[in-house]
């Protein structure tokens, strides 16, 4: 397999099978696939084919194969852990953006067959169309791809009430390192008859084999909603709050996001951000609850959840959004807190997860940890608490030089992955692998999960030729120092 280039006569060949505008090979045509979205990476490779189908898919593996050359699959580059940058100038990319066709919709059963190129906005509108419901969302839904959404099995804003996206996935179509292509799109709800493959691929991060479609759960449009902000003295209340409203809604809080006060002050500088409406306390709480059911009273199971809460002094105030408008009013606070955290300086960040009950304790002890290595580091701290994935961001501090603080990553990922795996977390909770915490992941896993990767990798991809050199089961040295540039953020 060479690093340094492609074999000469692969891009021929290449053009020859699947025509000439399927390939690419102009640099200037190149650099959009080879810019990490969040500059942390840059490719290096130097030839992209763009198959128009499945079969082209397949055959062009097949070339890459017979050729030597190792091949990353890009759906929406999108992501932020480097998993979609080729690391050599001999890998080649295979863009998955022309799979566009939605396939096959099915309302009454619910559910819809999509080729890997789709964006989740476009899959999102047609359930739409048709009266239904696809749950999966992201802050990049309009850019990402749903073949790169179930490759990184992604999380997103829905997963305490709907789960990621490996939740809702019926079946998917792979093609396989050695060039063939197998189909599961049926969408059975139960099938025993042997092991459960698709799982294999999604969260595999195109290490396994490329998917090329799937066939994704729709569901009732979720038409009665209510949105509040809480204002939160400490952080012990907010799960049994989480828990209370599930219970008395019938589990329909489809949403808990933590916030702090320093994260909300982020989102700030962006000129589109609202006020914070309850200012003055150290922890908020975004809560959507939503069903299908017009009967339901969320109001009132709102209020039977908080009522004990404030009666007890743990809730300092609360807003409910009366309008669809003054939701997304509230909405925008937490979905600010990323570029507006970019705005201020440089940042390290953590997609980690624990335990949900965990998290009142897990919080404070990570953040005397870091202020212990330098007291003015500004965190920034929000995420899904009902899921127990949090991003603990820390911002330089205000006087310091950006380039200084991002030189110390090591010292504070070792310092907040050590407090995550004293809680038996995860330092790699909803963003992937990739090349950005291969290393990180290896030190903190189980070595017999390691090992059990690394026997699929070789069973499934013998040679070696799908996105080589990431993920957990990577083998070889440690991967090389990050490009300059900000953290991959969240």
């Amino acid at each position: 397999m060479s690093e340094t280039q492609p074999h000469p006569g692969l891009a021929g060949a290449l053009r020859e099978r699947l025509g000439e505008a399927a390939v690419v090979t102009d640099p200037t045509r190149l650099a959009p696939y080879m810019a990490e979205q969040r500059g942390l990476y840059t490719g290096q490779g130097r030839l992209v084919v763009r198959p128009a189908d499945t079969d082209g898919v397949a055959a062009a593996v097949r070339l890459c194969r017979d050729y030597g050359a190792a091949v990353v699959a890009q759906s929406g580059n999108t992501g932020t852990v480097g998993g979609g940058a080729p690391r050599h100038a001999g890998e080649v990319v295979i863009s998955l953006e022309r799979l566009r066709r939605i396939r096959h919709l099915d309302a009454e059963d619910g559910h819809l067959v999509a080729e890997a190129g789709c964006t989740l906005a476009a899959l999102q509108e047609a359930a739409a169309r048709a009266g239904r419901y696809l749950p999966l969302s992201l802050a990049s839904e309009a850019e990402c791809r749903i073949g790169g959404n179930l490759a990184t099995n992604a999380g997103g804003l829905n997963v305490l009430r709907y789960g990621n996206a490996r939740a809702q996935t019926l079946g998917l179509e792979v093609v396989l390192a050695d060039g063939r292509i197998w189909r599961s799109l049926q969408g059975l709800r139960k099938d025993n008859s042997g092991y459960d493959i698709r799982d294999l691929f999604i969260g595999s991060g195109g290490e396994l084999g490329i998917i090329t479609a799937a066939t994704l759960r729709l569901h009732p449009i979720p038409s009665n909603r209510r949105v509040a902000l809480l204002a939160m003295p400490e952080l012990g209340p907010i799960l049994p709050l989480v828990r209370a409203a599930q219970a008395e809604s019938g589990d329909a809080v489809v949403a808990a996001e933590l916030m702090s006060a320093e994260a909300l002050a982020m989102g700030q500088h962006l000129e589109d951000t609202p006020a914070n409406p309850l200012p003055g306390s150290p922890w908020y709480l975004l809560v959507e609850l939503a069903t299908p059911d017009p009967r339901a009273d969320l109001d009132a199971a709102l209020a039977a959840a908080l009522e004990p809460l404030q009666e007890a002094g743990q809730i300092d105030d609360a807003r409910l959004a009366p309008t669809e408008a003054a939701a997304a009013r509230l909405w925008r606070l937490r979905t600010a807190i990323p570029d507006g955290q970019k705005r201020v300086g440089a940042s390290i960040k953590h997609d980690i997860s624990v335990l949900p009950g965990d998290i009142a304790a897990f919080v404070p002890r990570a953040l005397a940890a870091v202020q212990g290595l330098d007291p003015r580091v500004r965190p920034c701290v929000f995420g899904h608490v009902g899921d127990g994935n949090l991003h603990f961001n820390l911002t330089q501090p205000a006087d310091a030089d950006g380039a200084a603080f991002l030189a110390q990553r090591a010292s504070y990922h070792r310092i907040v992955h050590d407090e995550v795996r004293r809680f038996a977390g995860s330092v790699a909770a909803e963003h992937g692998v990739g090349q950005l915490k291969r290393d990180e992941v290896r030190s903190y896993a189980d070595p017999l999960g390691i090992e059990l990767m690394q026997h699929l990798k070789q069973a499934l991809d013998p040679d070696g030729l799908l996105n080589p050199g990431k993920g957990a089961a990577a083998t070889g040295p440690r991967t090389a120092d990050l490009n300059p540039g900000d953290d991959a953020s969240c």
